[in-house]
Parts: C-alpha cells; structure tokens; sequence
C-alpha cells in the first residue's frame, strides 16, 4: 500500500477507518498501526510493543492519539 507521508495526522484517520471497514481482519487498531507503518514507518517503530501500540485492540486511546501526533 502506498499512501503519501506528507499527509496530515486528521487525513491519516480518515484512511484508518476506511482501511477497517474495507479489510476484514482488522480492527481499528490494526488499522491504525498498519498504515502507520506505511505512512510513518520510524514513528509506527518509536511505537512497537510499548503503552502506545495499539495493534489487536478495537479502540485507540487518547493517549496514543496525542503522542502520535506530537511526532507527526
């Protein structure tokens, strides 16, 4: 998948929930991180196996929110 690195943090949600509802084995936090890592593969990696990964999980917290978009 190719998606452009210079969109802004709003237009990558939109795409996470797009790329939910169109790929059946993910839920929005699979999402989430799949095309983080496509977008921003160093910020997807600052985020791996830490408090803020939120693959596997339906929801992204706030907290995870506010940090990725601190970096982005």
């Amino acid at each position: 998948m190719r998606i452009s690195p210079n969109i802004v943090y709003e237009e990558f949600l939109v795409l996470v929930e797009k790329y939910e509802k169109l790929v059946p084995d993910w839920n929005y936090g699979t999402a989430y991180f799949n095309i983080l890592t496509s977008v921003k593969p160093q910020l997807a990696d600052l985020i791996r196996k830490t408090i803020y990964d939120p693959y596997n999980k339906n929801t992204v917290n706030d907290e995870t929110h506010n940090f990725v978009k601190s970096k982005w």
